[in-house]
């Protein structure tokens, strides 16, 4: 499945709607764009909405260690509502520790 990247931005939070298999570097390359532009924006939180997102890869996983590096200080990161599967594939680098992943975000 291809991969599509949507950013949106409300008062003080980006979000990034990810869908489809951010699997390969072209997908990452799309998604660090959309963190890259957010992060420019003042932003004091990213939402990442995952629900629509079916595998993340290592070069997925190096996506979302970008949104760390990229982001300000203090800039808060939520994972909301990723399936089963790429929830197992962030908390099998432990990616977890340094986000919040929530089931739902409203704005």
């Amino acid at each position: 499945m291809s991969f599509t990247a949507s950013l949106s931005t409300k008062g003080k939070t980006a979000v990034i709607t990810l869908a489809g298999s951010l699997n390969d570097n072209p997908s990452a390359e799309e998604f660090r764009e959309k963190v890259a532009t957010a992060a420019g924006q003042g932003i004091e939180r990213l939402v990442l909405e995952m629900s629509q997102l079916e595998t993340l890869s290592a070069a997925g996983l190096r996506g979302l260690a970008f949104c760390k590096e990229k982001m300000p200080n203090g800039v808060d990161i939520v994972f909301v509502a990723p399936t089963d599967k790429v929830r197992l594939a962030i908390e099998d680098v432990g990616f977890q520790q340094s986000v919040t992943i929530s089931d739902q975000f409203t704005l």
